[in-house]
Parts: structure tokens; C-alpha cells; sequence
């Protein structure tokens, strides 16, 4: 293990200054659209506290993915017409490209891969979610999708610099990308991840979906569906090869997770065949 690494990550992770931010509205949102009583204008209120994320939402509600053809004039409209979870999942790709769309240097991604990567992942977790008839949770997994590698922007240069030796762990062991991360470096991108979120005051259930993304059997018992769903949307986006980066070819799908949500070989060929669609769906969003 580098010391030096791990202890620089540590210190990174634990000064909240260092970290990436989103602005508090998001959270807040998040929040609110969790509670079953809230009163939507109350969430109209929130948003509009911010004009820049006002401004971007609608024009981001009149996209081709969340109108359907509906014209969206305000506020009010869009979660009326759309619906509160809707409305959240736009706010959540407008705040969160700044922080995802760059070049993110050691897992070798240009400019641009890492957000499409992620919100290809967000697109095809949703469709997972309403194929197993799991409507209530689409938007968290959508939402989970989007953020489920955030922890690689920060660990990108730690991955530059001990790349060979991650690679050779990987080669030598037999073990996945993010166990050779951690080997070496003492954190890998979803331990990290996770400490973001813990950061923008996320929910539980979304700190789980990043933490273990890629061990979906090592999640908490409650959230274990909604980790394995948006670990399958990840590792098929991988095998159809949007976002493969240094670490693209080290990921398979777990068996458990597969087990888990009862999906059958028809049905992951359903998902394979979807790509095409879902990578339109992301430039309508983009």
C-alpha cells in the first residue's frame, strides 16, 4: 500500500472543504420529496431560491425524455405535470453535470464519458426498476445512477499515479478494479463516494447505492434491491462499453444481484437490446 496516498486521500475526505459541493437546495429537494405529505409548492418554493437551477429546469422539463411532448411554462406546471419525483430528477442532472461532466484523469475518461456513462446508467436503473414493477423507487435508483461514481473525481490523480501497480493487483490477484484500489491506495471510489454524499446530507439509501455498487451482496439488507439494480444498469452500460475507462474491462455481473431481483436471461436480453434507445434518451437529457 502507498502510505503517502492513503494518507492524502484521508486527509482529502475528511476536510468536507476538499470534497465536491452541490448547492443546498438539492438535499433539501431530496428530502422533501420523500415525505409523502409535503405540500408541492413548498418544493416550488425551494427551487425558485435558486434562479440559476430555476432557469435550467425548465428548459431541461421541455426536453423530449421528461415532457413527452407537454409544454412546461413554470414551476408549478412541471410538478404538476410531470410529478415531484420527475421535477427531483431533473434538478438532480442539472446540479450534479458540473461535478460529473470533466475529464476524470486516471480512470482515462475524456471530458463527457463520465456524465454520459452515469446518465445512461440513471436511464437504464429506471427502466430495471419498472420492469420488476418497482415503480416507487425509479427515481431513486435514477438518482443513484447519476452519482454512483462520484467518488472516481476525486480519486482520479491517486489512480494516475499508482495505475501499473492497481493493474498488476488486478492482474496478479484475480480481484475486481476496486478491491486493487483499495490494496494499494487504502480507499477505492465508492468508499469515497460515499463520504461524498455523506457531505451533501443524502439519504441512507443513496450512500448505499454508491458504497456498493459493485458488491450489491454487501449492502444493507433494506437497500439491497436498489443497489443490485443499479449495479446491473452500471455493468451492462460497461459490457455495451459507454463509459469504459482504465477500469472498464474489470467488472462483471454479480450473480447475486442477478438472483436478487429475479430477472431472467430474457429479460437482461431485453436490457442488452435497449442500449440504442437508452443512449438516445441521454442525449435528450444531455
Amino acid at each position: 500500500m502507498h502510505i503517502k496516498i492513503k494518507e492524502r486521500l484521508e486527509s482529502i475526505i475528511n476536510d468536507l472543504e476538499q470534497l465536491p459541493s452541490l448547492p443546498d437546495t438539492v438535499s433539501k429537494i431530496i428530502n422533501m420529496v420523500n415525505d409523502p405529505n409535503v405540500d408541492f409548492k413548498l418544493i416550488a418554493n425551494e427551487i425558485s431560491k435558486d434562479q440559476a437551477i430555476t432557469t435550467n429546469l425548465l428548459k431541461l422539463c421541455n426536453s423530449a425524455y421528461f415532457s413527452k411532448g407537454k409544454e412546461i411554462s413554470s414551476l408549478d406546471r412541471a410538478i404538476v405535470t410531470l410529478g415531484l419525483k420527475e421535477v427531483k430528477d431533473a434538478v438532480m442532472v442539472i446540479t450534479t453535470k458540473p461535478v460529473l461532466n470533466k475529464v476524470v484523469i486516471g480512470y482515462d475518461l475524456t471530458k463527457g464519458m463520465l456524465w454520459e456513462h452515469d446518465l445512461a446508467v440513471a436511464v437504464l436503473s429506471k427502466k430495471i426498476s419498472m420492469m420488476k414493477k418497482d415503480r416507487m423507487n425509479a427515481d431513486v435508483v435514477f438518482t443513484g445512477g447519476i452519482i454512483h461514481d462520484v467518488g472516481k473525481t476525486v480519486l482520479a490523480l491517486f489512480v494516475q499515479n499508482a495505475f501499473k501497480e492497481i493493474i498488476s493487483v488486478v492482474e496478479t490477484k484475480g480481484i475486481p478494479f476496486q478491491e486493487a484500489e483499495r490494496e494499494v491506495m487504502g480507499f477505492d471510489h465508492q468508499e469515497v463516494g460515499a463520504k461524498i454524499l455523506g457531505k451533501w446530507n443524502f439519504p441512507e439509501v443513496l450512500k448505499d447505492i454508491v458504497r456498493y455498487h459493485h458488491q450489491p451482496e454487501l449492502a444493507p439488507e433494506n437497500s439491497r434491491k436498489l443497489v443490485s439494480i443499479v449495479h446491473i444498469a452500471n455493468t451492462i452500460c460497461l459490457m455495451a462499453g459507454i463509459g469504459i475507462g482504465s477500469d472498464g474491462l474489470y467488472h462483471e455481473l454479480n450473480g447475486n444481484a442477478i438472483e436478487l431481483l429475479k430477472l431472467t436471461d430474457g429479460e437482461l436480453e431485453q436490457l442488452y437490446s435497449e442500449i440504442p434507445e437508452v443512449m438516445a434518451q441521454v442525449k435528450e437529457i444531455q
